[in-house]
C-alpha cells in the first residue's frame, strides 16, 4: 500500500535545496554515468534528458544515469526528475536544485551536487517571454491544451521538448514524493505500484510549477507514456518539491514560456 501522508506533514517534509549553497562548497562536477540521453536545442533554450521513464516500467532499472553536479555544469537552469533508486524528487529552478526525499532524509541529507538521478530532464533558458495570464481556471487536459495552444501561437516548435513555468494558486492537487522501489513491481500491468511514496492532497495550494512539454514521439522518456507534460510543484520559498499527479491552476495564474 502507498503511504498516505496528511497535508499538514508537507510542511515538515525534509528537502535540501541549493547546489550553490555556501556551506556545501563547490567541488568539481562529477562525470555523467550510464543512461540514454537526448539533446534538443531550440532557439535560446535547449533540453536534455538523461534516462527514460520507460526504463523504470519495462526494465525496473532505477540506477543512476547522471550526477546532479554534472547536469548543472552544462548550464541547466530548469530540471525535473527522480533520484537514483527512486529515493526522492528533483527540481531545479534558476540553476538551483531542490530535493525532497520520500520519508525524509535518512541521516544527513547529501549536498545536491553529490546526488545522482535515475531520470533527469534539464533545460537551459537564457530568457523567458512575458508572462501569459490565465484568463480562467484550467485543470487537467484543459490546462495542457491551453499551454500547447499558447506555445504554438508563440512560434515554439511543438515537435521538440521545452520547459515551462507557472506561478499562482494550484487547485485540486494530488502529488507525491517517491521513497523507494516497491517489492513485487513487474512493470506495465503490475498489480503492485512502482514505488513507495508519500502522497499529498490539497484543495488549493500556492506555489510554482516547473515542467516540461514532451512531444508524442518522445513520450515514455521524460514523461509517462501518453502524457505531454511532466510537472513538479515548488513551494514559494523554493525549499520543498513534489511530483504533480493531478492539478489545476486558478484564474490569474501566470504561465512562462521560453522566449523565441
Amino acid at each position: 500500500m502507498h503511504r498516505v501522508v496528511l497535508a499538514a506533514l508537507l510542511a515538515t517534509t525534509p528537502a535540501v535545496a541549493d547546489a550553490q549553497a555556501q556551506h556545501h562548497g563547490a567541488p568539481p562536477a562529477a562525470a555523467s554515468v550510464a543512461g540514454d540521453a537526448a539533446t534538443a536545442p531550440q532557439g535560446v533554450f535547449s533540453v536534455m534528458t538523461n534516462g527514460a521513464f520507460r526504463n523504470f516500467m519495462q526494465k525496473q532499472d532505477f540506477r543512476p544515469t547522471v550526477s546532479l553536479g554534472a547536469a548543472r555544469a552544462t548550464g541547466a537552469t530548469e530540471a525535473v526528475g527522480a533520484l537514483s533508486n527512486l529515493r526522492g524528487e528533483i527540481t531545479m529552478i534558476d540553476g538551483r536544485y531542490v530535493l525532497s526525499y520520500g520519508g525524509g532524509c535518512k541521516g544527513t541529507c547529501p549536498a545536491p551536487h553529490a546526488e545522482e538521478a535515475a531520470l533527469l530532464g534539464t533545460g537551459r533558458v537564457t530568457e523567458w517571454a512575458s508572462p501569459v495570464t490565465l484568463p480562467e481556471a484550467y485543470a487537467g487536459k484543459a490546462l495542457d491544451d491551453f499551454i500547447i495552444t499558447t506555445a504554438r501561437a508563440a512560434g515554439v516548435d511543438m515537435a521538440r521538448p521545452f520547459p515551462i513555468r507557472m506561478k499562482g494558486t494550484l487547485t485540486a492537487v494530488a502529488m507525491h514524493v517517491i521513497e523507494a522501489p516497491m517489492p513485487g513491481f513487474t512493470g506495465h500491468g503490475s498489480k503492485v505500484h512502482m514505488a513507495k511514496q508519500d502522497e499529498f492532497r490539497h484543495d488549493t495550494l500556492p506555489g510554482l510549477v516547473v515542467g516540461f512539454y514532451v512531444p508524442s514521439s518522445q513520450h515514455g522518456t521524460l514523461s509517462h507514456p501518453g502524457e505531454p507534460f511532466h510537472y513538479h510543484w515548488l513551494d514559494e520559498a523554493r525549499t520543498r518539491t513534489a511530483h504533480l499527479d493531478a492539478f489545476g491552476m486558478a484564474k490569474g495564474a501566470e504561465l512562462l514560456l521560453p522566449k523565441r
